[in-house]
């Protein structure tokens, strides 16, 4: 009986033993490789992205520079077996070549590389930073099972759907001079805004610099991105010292599930004119201003959009003892000439209500620089708030009267 049983614990000492030693020569081996499992790399790498190059105005949003999105829950589809736009007979992580892939050339900065190395503007990565990528990438190549393999097959399906796929947002900024877009802060993003509006005409002539040497309507603005559709902005301007509250939410978009061929977007606020004003107090009900916009913008392609806004604001003429409130159809759009660079323009007309001297309109140019967006035009108008600008300008066309004004947006 005692001889079974030795025999019996025999057997049981040499599977724990073969188990146990099979295990640690298989973790010994890994370590040796210095190869971490799938699973880790990934996340590691993904931690990397983030930190680096999923940052607000550069790889991340709807429409990321190269059409390339690194957050978390995009960059392995976006990266693997993708062609590069630099160099399209590379691609940007190639699971079968690792070593060729075209995203190590560009965070190591080779020579062959077309434009700066990654990320722009910023520190070259750590050597440890590009080890983990480098690791990543190799751990594709001999990933036969699981979750790495699922995603390569799936980033090789093409799409059929035969739609032309837009690069560019329909415009770069929440506003296209004056009038809002249907572009989305996204979540969790801030969007700090500078705007100028200089008061003399470019006709005043040197003595003013051609109104450059002001005074100026300014505004600043801070908007937060509550949800990937729905925005937050608080805004003061010096002009009656007016503070403006508004909600933007976009409904739909072009590129989205939507079968509309179009985006749209409801803008809805209020503003309070603090300025005070003869026999008024400033808490007076007639300093204050509800303000509505729906905004509709079609991308006819990467380079043109237009957009049409009707909008109504209550009380833009406060100051009067019986005032108005004002109907417009604002109009305008964007032709981008070289990358990033663009023409804007925009037209409202007053449909119903108070209206200053002539229809409201602009003229100018945008650039974007990473997460920079860049206005400079000339238009008719002082006002920045929905009430100010939409019953139009103080100066006529036919004078030979117009303004210099910009914007600046820059998204954190």
């Amino acid at each position: 009986m005692k001889s079974k049983f030795k025999v019996i614990y025999l057997i049981l000492f040499f599977v724990i033993f073969f188990f146990s030693g099979s295990q640690w020569l298989k973790g010994l081996e890994k370590k040796d490789m210095n190869i971490p499992a799938n699973e880790d790399l990934q996340k590691n790498a993904a931690q990397i992205f983030k930190k680096n190059c999923s940052t607000a105005g550069c790889h991340s949003g709807a429409y990321p520079p190269m059409n390339l999105n690194l957050e978390k829950d995009r960059f392995a589809k976006a990266l693997l077996n993708i062609p590069s736009q630099e160099i399209p007979s590379l691609k940007l992580v190639d699971t079968d070549n690792p070593e060729k892939s075209y995203l190590l050339m560009k965070i190591k900065g080779e020579t062959s590389i077309v434009g700066k190395r990654m990320p722009a503007g910023s520190p070259a990565l750590k050597e440890n930073d590009i080890q983990t990528i480098e690791d990543w990438i190799s751990s594709l190549s001999y990933s036969q099972t699981g979750g790495n393999r699922i995603i390569i097959e799936q980033a090789k399906i093409p799409d059929k759907s035969g739609k032309k796929e837009l690069k560019k947002p329909a415009f770069w900024g929440t506003q296209l001079i004056n009038l809002p877009t249907t572009h989305s802060l996204g979540k969790g993003n801030v969007l700090f805004r500078v705007s100028h509006r200089y008061v003399p005409s470019i006709a005043s002539g040197y003595d003013s610099f051609y109104g450059l040497d002001g005074p100026a309507v300014i505004l600043l603005s801070l908007g937060y991105g509550i949800s990937d559709n729905l925005s937050l902005t608080l805004a003061r301007t010096k002009l009656n010292k007016e503070v403006e509250l508004s909600f933007k939410w976009v409904m739909f978009g072009q590129r989205t599930k939507s079968k509309l061929p179009l985006s749209g977007a409801l803008n809805i606020g209020g503003s309070w004119a603090t300025e005070s004003l003869p026999g008024r107090e400033v808490f007076d009900a007639d300093n204050m201003k509800f303000n509505a916009q729906a905004i509709f913008s079609y991308q006819l392609n990467n380079s043109i959009s237009v957009a049409l806004v009707p909008a109504f604001s209550s009380n833009t003429n406060h100051w009067e003892p019986a005032s108005e409130g004002t109907f417009a159809l604002g109009t305008g759009g964007r032709f981008m000439v070289f990358e990033d660079l663009s023409i804007i323009w925009e037209w409202i007309p007053v449909l119903s209500g108070y209206q200053d001297n002539e229809y409201g309109w602009a003229l100018g140019i945008e650039k974007k620089i990473g997460g920079h967006v860049f206005q400079v035009f000339i238009l008719n108008s002082a006002g920045l708030t929905s009430d100010q600008f939409l019953p139009g300008g103080d100066l006529r066309l036919k004078d030979g009267d117009l303004r210099f004004g910009f914007n600046i947006f820059r998204t954190f």
